[in-house]
């Protein structure tokens, strides 16, 4: 007959249960987390969606996931929203950061108008300026609204600024669920449309 768990035992397991990582999803090989942890000022955000950036049909680019306050399936909600929200991109391939700042602008053209886009004029060249470095295949670029402050940049874990404002948040998010997205299956992924949803996988490590 084994013998019963004793206390600590018990114990071990119970903490292992709480602090072992939850994935909603794995794209590409990349793990997506459901949720991220309070950090800061900032709280605890939820995963509204993710998907595979492809370029051509046939070359993966990047994985990316928007995390929310308060998640949505609906665009006008997530672009109006005032609280955090978070754009990750863990590259699939080798790129130049400056490639994809060109990338977002030419997606802002087509999400914004002439006058927005000449409004945020200054803090679009800030974020070209900001992602001029070449970002390796696991690395990630992270854009991040803070409310009342700005949006702040990481790439690759490194620092990088915090650029004015709410207008180009949304400019950038625009591109991946705006009325003209990169791709109709990249905006369904990041708005976790109920068919998309509906095939996500819970794994933990």
């Amino acid at each position: 007959m084994s013998n019963p768990l004793t206390l600590s035992s018990m114990l071990f397991i119970v903490l292992l249960s709480l602090t072992a990582p939850s994935f909603a999803v794995t794209l590409q090989g990349v793990e997506v987390p459901e949720t991220l942890p309070p950090e800061g000022d900032r709280p605890s955000l939820s995963l509204n969606g993710a998907a595979t950036r492809r370029f051509l049909v046939f070359v993966d680019v990047y994985v990316g996931a928007l995390y929310v306050e308060q998640t949505t399936h609906e665009a006008p909600a997530l672009l109006a929203d005032e609280g955090y929200r978070r754009m990750e991109f863990t590259m699939l391939r080798d790129v130049r950061g400056r490639k994809i700042a060109d990338a977002f602008y030419e997606g802002m053209r087509l999400n914004i108008s002439k006058q927005q886009a000449e409004d945020i004029r200054g803090e679009i060249e800030q974020m070209v300026h900001m992602f001029d470095q070449k970002l390796k295949k696991g690395d990630t670029a992270v854009v991040e609204y803070i409310p009342g402050v700005g949006a702040q940049v990481w790439l690759d874990g490194r620092d990088r600024g915090v650029i004015p404002g709410k207008k180009l948040f949304d400019a950038i998010l625009s591109i991946w669920i705006g009325d003209y997205p990169v791709s109709q299956d990249f905006k369904a992924g990041i708005l976790g449309a109920p068919q998309q949803s509906a095939s996500r996988t819970t794994e933990r490590n």
